[in-house]
């Protein structure tokens, strides 16, 4: 082999070796078994999980502009949309999921609420983790005939388990608001 051979193969060697540690460890794709709408779903999760402090304790308008800003899909949390609003114009779509998992945090939870959805998020692993669990989960719970709502409730739990009680609890009360259920129960399977 020539010099200019060895000189070629080992900038190659090079190459490959820099473009693979540039793909993020841990990123969600279509090779981990989400699809698109998965990704919005995490995406949200994320937003609420990394969530500054400062900007849930100023309140749902900063709350509001917060996650439109750090989502890449329109949220639709127009002002005086209401939880049924997005829920009647998305619902069955992993899209009316996202949308009622925000418009949720932004009107029904208090800041103290929110700081905890956000520690619990923490602690089950990340919003890729737990929505790589609970869609299964879901699947899982609706094949022994449990009620949708049941179903998810159940899911969340199960995707919580490693988490604790007040952690399960908080998923548990975002994932119990009765547009969410709807939503993203639609969204999750039959």
């Amino acid at each position: 082999m020539s010099i200019k051979s060895k000189i070629v193969s080992v900038m190659m060697a090079m190459v490959l070796v820099l473009s693979a540690s540039l793909i993020p460890v841990g990123s969600a794709n279509a090779a981990d078994g989400l699809n698109e709408q998965d990704l919005q779903l995490i995406e949200i999760l994320t937003a609420i999980e990394n969530m500054p402090d400062e900007v849930i304790m100023q309140g749902e308008e900063a709350i509001k502009t917060y996650l439109e800003n750090e989502v890449s899909f329109p949220l639709g949390l127009d002002e005086g949309q209401g939880l049924s609003d997005v829920r009647m114009a998305s619902i069955g779509s992993i899209a009316g999921c996202v949308g009622a998992v925000g418009t949720a945090i932004v009107v029904n939870f208090t800041p103290a609420k929110i700081l905890k959805i956000k520690s619990a998020l923490k602690s089950v692993g990340g919003a890729t983790k737990f929505v790589k669990a609970i869609k299964p989960y879901y699947k899982m719970s609706r094949e022994d005939k449990l009620s949708k709502t049941a179903s998810l409730k159940q899911a969340v739990r199960l995707a919580a388990k490693d988490a604790g009680p007040d952690a399960r609890e908080a998923l548990l009360d975002l994932f119990g608001v009765s547009s969410v259920i709807g939503s993203c129960s639609a969204a999750f399977g039959k």
